[in-house]
């Protein structure tokens, strides 16, 4: 007996939701093969390539849906994030606040409201959307944890510790609300309760780069600057494209007259952000460690022709040679 569009669809989404993306796949395909012009289908598979960064196929589909049926709100919150993860993040608000707007009561379009406009540095904004967003969920721990977020950014510490909290209270193992509760002890200078953070973190994810990274940083603040070159390498590790880490690391591993070490972060950062004073200035300074006095005076000399805060230490530098 032959399946119906509508079958194939339910069968998509069982299998989405159960994490079986390729059956998802398949089963949109199937749907789309029996009508071409449905516009849920067009959605579905839309959001599953957008999920793998197929962007190209991803806005096919999400324009041909929206094309078929323009009153599509989730599909105008897909297309928004898609547009966002592209590089287009005003055109993606557009997208996202016309979901809303057909659909006022769509919890997922808010929520992606507000990483769009916390993306693009609009906080107020954000906190906005994610309140909206909680208003028809008071209590969904990860909304309160991104509304935390917009809040912390703005400098509300005491305020966002208690979004945190409650967020925790919900759901005691949501390792970002731990993880996020502890950059704002952090912030605050507060490390011992900042650490207990982290560490609740990593008890539930012991990979969660953001506790290891905020834990070195907990003992760079303390002067433990062994302790800080072991737990930078292992962020380092657990994330090689982390370069904040790994100019940390090299800044601490030249504090330590560990030169060598040093450069060779140091090489590695130059080749990713060759424009970057603060890398080149550090650099300058592991070459002349290193007894490379010649070469880390030009690289300084490079820097002193940057416009920034770092140019003015490496003429200092080079004027008391």
């Amino acid at each position: 007996m032959m399946n119906t569009v509508t079958e194939h669809i339910e069968r998509g989404v069982r299998a989405h939701l159960a994490g079986n993306i390729a059956d998802a796949e398949s089963a949109y395909k199937d749907a789309l093969s029996l009508d071409s012009e449905n516009a849920t289908a067009h959605n579905n598979i839309g959001f599953i390539y957008g999920q793998q960064a197929r962007w190209k196929k991803a806005l096919k589909h999400l324009k041909t849906a929206l094309q078929i049926n323009p009153a599509m709100d989730m599909a105008h919150s897909n297309l928004g994030q898609v547009l966002m993860n592209t590089g287009k993040p005003q055109e993606g608000l557009k997208q996202l606040q016309k979901a809303v707007d057909l659909n006022p009561r769509n919890i997922q379009a808010w929520d992606n409201l507000g990483r769009v406009r916390l993306h693009i540095g609009d906080l107020q904004g954000a906190e906005y959307a994610w309140m909206r967003g909680l208003k028809l969920a008071p209590d969904n721990p990860h909304l309160l944890t991104r509304m935390g977020t917009a809040v912390a950014a703005q400098h509300r510490f005491a305020e966002a510790i208690r979004i945190y909290e409650q967020a925790l209270h919900v759901k005691p193992d949501h390792t970002d609300a731990w993880a996020q509760l502890g950059v704002v002890h952090f912030l605050c200078e507060d490390f011992g309760r900042a650490r207990d953070a982290f560490g609740q973190s990593l008890m539930i994810d012991p990979r969660d780069v953001t506790a290891h990274r905020h834990l070195a940083l907990i003992d760079l603040a303390r002067g433990k600057r062994k302790e800080a070159i072991i737990a930078f390498q292992h962020v380092i590790t657990l994330a090689p494209d982390d370069d904040a880490s790994r100019l940390d690391l090299a800044v601490t591993l030249l504090s330590q007259h560990r030169g060598n070490e040093a450069l060779d972060h140091l090489d590695h950062l130059a080749q990713a952000q060759p424009g970057n004073d603060r890398v080149l200035f550090y650099r300058g300074l592991a070459l002349r460690q290193v007894g490379e006095i010649d070469q880390g005076n030009l690289q300084l000399a490079s820097v002193a022709k940057i416009a920034g805060e770092y140019a003015k230490q490496a003429e200092k530098i080079l004027s008391a040679n």
